[in-house]
């Protein structure tokens, strides 16, 4: 297996040891996935990851760079379409569901399917405890313990998490905001979750994945990123022992593994740039060049659809791949290519 790297410039499960399930595709419209390429064995079909289009403010209006997508998704659709999650600015019940039908009618023009994993702005509400800076101090965040942003989310847009196949690959979308199972000592301490349930059904789905000969490749799409550079990566503080800390570990480990050797791809977004890990061995840039497969997968974060770039604020360069983009992935047999669309230049805060 190979996979290369192109830039181009242009519900908890109910109980444990069940399989993920059927995840279906947001109610835009547009016709059911062709179940006919569900039984491929082999596949040549190319698809979309994008995430983070919410916009910077409550009330605001929908972004620029996911009108731009959905015009070029239009125009060129490929065969369906990975979403990151935070497609509303959220983090509230009152007012998600407007939200949710706002964003839902702005895809209409896509003319093929659209999966979305959740994001902590669509699970999760703001805390008045001081956990950052000076600047904003009450950065904090919990999930909504009342449930009713997570029975909003299921209403308007569908599954939490689950899994569908493709040709000779299955999808799997993953809640990096689970519900909490276990007791948090601070709130200051909550950086995303996978719960028990979701993780049993979790290695339980890559346990037959692996053992089905008909799937080549396995791609994990979800919110929080598990490989990053700063603070957006899920996980607790260093030192943590706690079993918040442990469970969050768990399913870092059963992604981040060489015992899944069919997961090509692990897709992320949450922090606003694109970021690859590990960075292609011949790479001319930080984006480019080919990588032979490792036995572990390749993560990346692809948080550009609209949201406000990470890292420019007043005049600030902006972080590396601090440009809007979304990404194109084209499966070949066993090869796997990805080509980076940036909307307008790949300047860091340049649009």
């Amino acid at each position: 297996m190979q996979k290369i790297f192109v830039v181009l410039l242009f519900v908890a499960a109910s109980a444990f040891g069940q399989t993920f399930p059927v995840m279906t595709q947001l109610p835009t419209g547009a016709a059911p996935l062709a179940s006919s390429s569900t039984s491929s064995s082999t596949a040549n079909f190319t698809f979309v990851v994008a995430g983070d289009n919410r916009p910077a403010h409550d009330g605001d209006p929908l972004t620029t760079p996911l009108l731009d997508i959905v015009k070029q998704l239009a125009a060129n659709p490929p065969a369906f379409v990975l979403w990151g999650g935070d497609t509303v600015f959220g983090k509230q019940d009152i007012g998600i569901d407007a939200q949710y039908a706002q964003f839902l009618a702005a895809l209409k023009p896509v003319p093929v399917p659209v999966f979305n994993a959740p994001g902590n702005h669509e699970m999760v509400v703001q805390t008045m405890v001081a956990c950052g800076t000076a600047s904003d101090p009450y950065n904090g965040e919990l999930p909504d313990f009342s449930g009713s942003m997570m029975a909003s989310y299921q209403k308007d847009m569908g599954p939490l998490y689950g899994m569908f196949r493709y040709g000779n690959a299955a999808f799997l979308a993953i809640n990096t905001d689970d519900v909490l199972d276990v007791t948090l000592a601070n709130a200051c301490d909550y950086n995303g979750y996978v719960g028990k349930a979701q993780l049993a059904a979790l290695q339980a789905t890559l346990a037959q994945l692996n053992a089905d000969t008909t799937v080549t490749h396995i791609f994990c799409f979800m919110h929080r990123p598990i490989k990053d550079k700063g603070g957006s990566q899920i996980g607790a503080a260093k030192g943590d022992t706690s079993p918040y800390a442990t469970q969050v570990q768990a399913f870092r480990k059963t992604l981040d593994t060489s015992s899944n050797p069919k997961i090509t791809f692990v897709f992320a977004s949450h922090d606003h740039l694109l970021y690859v890990d590990p960075t292609p061995a011949n790479a001319t840039g930080p984006f480019t060049g080919s990588v032979p497969n490792s036995g572990k997968p390749t993560f990346i974060v692809t948080g550009g659809a609209g949201a406000p770039l990470s890292g420019c604020k007043k005049g600030k360069a902006g972080k590396p791949g601090s440009f809007f983009h979304y990404t194109t992935v084209t499966v070949n047999g066993s090869s796997v290519t990805v080509n980076v669309v940036p909307l307008y230049g790949t300047t860091p805060c340049g649009s």
